[in-house]
C-alpha cells in the first residue's frame, strides 16, 4: 500500500527532488539505462519520467520507453533524445 508521503511526492515534479549536486547524482548514463526497463514510462508533453509496475494503473500520456525506443532505427536515437531532455544546456 502507498504511503501518503509517496502518493504526495509521486504528483510532484521529478518526483519531489527538485534539487541535486552533481557530485551527488549518478551519471545521466545510469537513467538512460533505467529506461530500458518495462516499468518506466515518460510524457514527453510534460518532460516526466514515471515508473508504472502495474500497467493498468499507467496514466494518460505517459507511454514505456522501450516502446518508444522500437520507432528508431537505432536504440541510440532515442536515447540521445531522452539525454537531451535530461540535461541541461548553458542556453537553458
Amino acid at each position: 500500500m502507498q504511503t501518503q508521503l509517496y502518493q504526495i511526492l509521486s504528483k510532484m515534479p521529478k518526483g519531489g527532488l527538485h534539487h541535486v549536486h552533481t557530485t551527488a547524482a549518478p551519471h545521466v548514463d545510469v537513467f538512460i539505462e533505467l529506461t530500458y526497463e518495462p516499468e518506466t514510462y515518460y510524457n514527453e508533453r510534460e518532460g516526466l519520467f514515471k515508473v508504472f509496475v502495474n500497467f493498468a494503473n499507467k496514466e494518460d500520456g505517459f507511454v514505456q520507453c522501450q516502446e518508444m525506443r522500437s520507432f528508431y532505427s537505432e536504440p541510440k536515437e532515442y536515447d540521445e533524445i531522452l539525454r537531451n531532455q535530461i540535461l541541461l544546456t548553458r542556453d537553458e
